[in-house]
């Protein structure tokens, strides 16, 4: 008997991709190895460079999953998405296969076409209907590049002269703004002393009224008020500002107004849910990112615009001739992108839309809320138990109180540290104020109420584990 012809690479590969999906939901989140212990246990892999090795390669793939996050797991509630969608994994295969870039038509034709349509489609769920739209790498790429839209829509010269002897200016963010804005600010060539942070409520929502008193402060002194950013789903509460509010501000100072929806922006796809979003089709711009709260794989980020002509203003530049050679008819992508090569992101958000349509977008994000009413009562219902803040959406802040004295803070890092090195559950925790505050957060379209219920159970179970620790 002839022996059995080796398999293909891409035959294991779909072998290895069945096997860990078959097992991405089952067993613990994590399989918890300290950080020393881990480098060292993966530096003594007996594997050698340039050993040409088809086993070699699979003992290195099979390495990573095995010490990997099962971030499709019904107990991950650590971060702001979480799970896995069948069609959008598909199509971050497929686009990894074809591996083009969404620079110009030429070599992305049929990718080029399907970015159009579906931002053409977003732009009529967010509002901006008469403006445009740019895939971006996330949220943060989205925010700086709404920053610059609004630097050079204020001041068209830095094109050409760059930002030395501008006048002062004053970027206005919440307290509770993303630090993405803090870093566009250094990126930009603006300055941390040129951000302004407005104080916000107990709720997690700017205040008005300390804004337009900043803005009247910082116009009296002389410095330029550039652009005032809005949040819709903060990071840490999920909450969202007045966008009324903020619009009226903006015009009345001739101000730039963004908003960072990067998570909550995605209520906009409830009819029940996008009450939040109230006014924000008057911003100029508007961050949202698809692999949040609708997903799909990492990364699917957007930047709505409400008037076109923005894009090419700042991100056609230089001789590219090399490469762009449209005709009479806009076809060519990468002129109107802070980016050169870009995957093609939309991809898999198409094949999701294809999937399971608008419709089904609604009703994913209408569980998310209805699992986080049914965690919000079970806090509630805990007299061990205390909610920290309002719920906006599907951020729920909590800790444990305990019968005995301790610091509240360190008991809760301890509960939700021993959850995570156990694997039985993984939860974020963030700060509210000088106190810690575990945030979980619920996106995985593939949960129910028992998966939530269970969550509290270990948290109970470890909490009570904890306290007579330090009885």
């Amino acid at each position: 008997m002839s022996p059995a012809e080796p398999q293909s690479p891409y035959a294991q590969l779909v072998s290895v991709l069945e096997r860990y999906s078959d097992q991405r939901t089952q067993g613990k989140v994590v399989d918890y190895v300290p950080y020393a212990r881990l480098k060292e246990r993966l530096r003594s892999l007996p594997i050698q460079e340039g050993t040409q090795s088809w086993d070699s390669v699979w003992k290195v793939v099979d390495s990573y999953l095995a010490h990997s996050v099962k971030t499709a797991h019904p107990q991950y509630f650590n971060q702001l998405w979480a799970g896995q969608s069948a069609p959008a994994l598909v199509g971050s295969v497929v686009e990894a296969v074809a591996n083009t870039s969404m620079y110009t038509y030429e070599v992305a034709p049929v990718a080029t076409l399907i970015e159009t349509e579906m931002l053409e489609r977003f732009k009529r769920v967010f509002g901006f209907t008469d403006g445009e739209a740019q895939v971006t790498t996330g949220g943060s790429n989205s925010n700086y590049l709404a920053l610059l839209l609004a630097l050079h829509q204020r001041f068209p010269e830095v094109k050409q002269h760059g930002v030395r002897g501008l006048p002062p200016v004053a970027v206005f963010v919440s307290d509770q703004a993303h630090y993405s804005m803090d870093k566009a600010m250094v990126m930009a060539g603006l300055g941390l002393d040129s951000l302004v942070k407005i104080p916000s409520d107990e709720s997690g929502q700017i205040s008005l009224a300390e804004l337009e008193r900043k803005l009247v402060s910082c116009v009296s002194e002389g410095r330029i008020p550039l652009a005032i950013v809005g949040t819709a789903g903060t990071t840490v509460r999920g909450a969202y500002d007045d966008f009324n509010g903020l619009a009226k501000l903006a015009g009345k100072f001739a101000t730039w107004f963004h908003i960072d929806g990067a998570w909550g922006g995605a209520v906009a796809f409830s009819k029940t849910e996008r009450k939040w979003l109230d006014g924000s089709e008057r911003a100029d711009s508007l961050t949202w990112d698809g692999h949040k709260m609708l997903g799909v794989p990492l990364m699917c980020g957007v930047l709505f615009v409400r008037k076109s002509g923005h894009f090419d203003r700042v991100c056609n530049l230089g001789d590219t001739s090399y490469i762009f050679h449209d005709g009479a008819e806009r076809q060519d992508l990468g002129p109107y992108s802070l980016q050169c090569g870009r995957r093609v992101d939309m991809f898999k958000m198409w094949l999701e839309y294809v999937f399971y349509g608008e419709q089904g977008f609604e009703d994913r994000i209408d569980n998310f809320m209805a699992l986080s009413a049914v965690a919000e009562d079970r806090i509630k219902a805990e007299p061990n138990l205390e909610l920290q803040s309002k719920r906006w959406i599907n951020n729920i802040c909590f800790r444990s109180i305990p019968t005995v004295d301790v610091d509240l803070s360190e008991f809760n890092k301890r509960i939700r540290e021993k959850l995570y090195h156990s694997g039985n559950s993984l939860v974020n925790m963030a700060y509210l104020g000088d106190n810690m505050t575990v945030r979980m957060i619920i996106c995985n379209k593939d949960i129910d109420e028992s998966d939530v219920n269970m969550f509290f159970d270990n948290w109970i179970a470890m909490a009570i584990a904890t306290e007579q620790e330090f009885a």
